[in-house]
């Protein structure tokens, strides 16, 4: 599987959906708060992830080639699983929606690696877990966790 041409697409969509997300759930850069810098990261992240994309496009403009089977598979997994952790990470909490959403992006990855990819998603969401909760006082979500 092809993962640089993907990977603009898929860096977009996650920071279209942070952007959407910041724009939302704190009122964007209309004032200094909560929602400024991921907002204005978020913004930044899509257009250079863009502009990214379409150089990369026009550099290989000549190596015309379509998308696989089960590329266009990966895709729709990857974009239905964040559109799923952002509407559910209020519902079940960060930790539940962070592991679920790494172990799923592993696991399209590489399918045959279920441990590994558990055992990595469990540690991985409980140290951003801890990290933004405990040491820089960040609120997340705590759903059915809390």
């Amino acid at each position: 599987m092809r993962s640089f041409p993907l990977s603009q697409f898929i860096i977009s969509l996650f920071a279209l959906m942070i952007f959407i997300g910041s724009l939302y759930a704190y009122d964007g850069v209309s004032h200094y708060g909560a929602g400024f810098m991921p907002t204005i990261l978020s913004g930044l992240l899509l257009c250079f992830s863009v502009l990214d994309g379409l150089i990369h496009h026009l550099n290989a403009r000549k190596q015309a080639s379509r998308l696989t089977g089960e590329e266009i598979r990966a895709l729709i997994l990857i974009g239905l699983s964040i559109t799923l952790f952002v509407f559910l990470i209020d519902t079940l909490g960060f930790l539940i929606c962070a592991i679920l959403l790494l172990f799923t992006l592993m696991h399209i990855r590489r399918p045959q690696k279920q441990l590994s990819s558990l055992i990595f998603s469990v540690i991985s969401a409980s140290v951003i877990n801890y990290v933004f909760a405990n040491l820089l006082m960040v609120a997340l979500p705590q759903g059915l966790t809390g």
